[in-house]
């Protein structure tokens, strides 16, 4: 439930942020909920990924077909990408990598200030 949840709101955050924000403005995304909901590394990782790369696909698809595909076809000529459709693949799994390491970071600062104690089972 947890993975779902996080996975939503990156989701969510990553389509409308970029509107007001720059396009890193994920990472920060992706960074505080790293911070927030602490799971293993791979949770971590899907969910920013996952979140970040399903975003950018609707994102990127709203705006071709509203563009009538003019931009997307001079970017496929400049990258000799085979088909727009590539070009949104592309797109968006690069956008959920940086996503995903975004959410890592966020996990990783939060494994390197909250020491855990250990559990002490002393049996009598």
């Amino acid at each position: 439930m947890n993975f779902i949840f996080r996975t939503l709101i990156i989701g969510v955050l990553s389509y409308y942020l970029p509107a007001f924000f720059p396009w890193w403005s994920i990472v920060i995304i992706t960074f505080f909920t790293g911070l927030l909901y602490s799971e293993n590394y791979f949770s971590q990782f899907l969910s920013g990924f996952i979140g970040v790369g399903t975003a950018w696909i609707f994102l990127l698809l709203s705006i071709d077909t509203s563009t009538n595909s003019i931009l997307s076809n001079k970017i496929i000529e400049l990258l000799n990408i085979s088909s727009v459709n590539y070009l949104i693949v592309y797109t968006s799994v690069l956008g959920g990598a940086i996503g995903g390491m975004g959410s890592i970071l966020g996990k990783c600062l939060k494994d390197i200030f909250y020491v855990k104690k250990k559990e002490r089972n002393f049996k009598f």
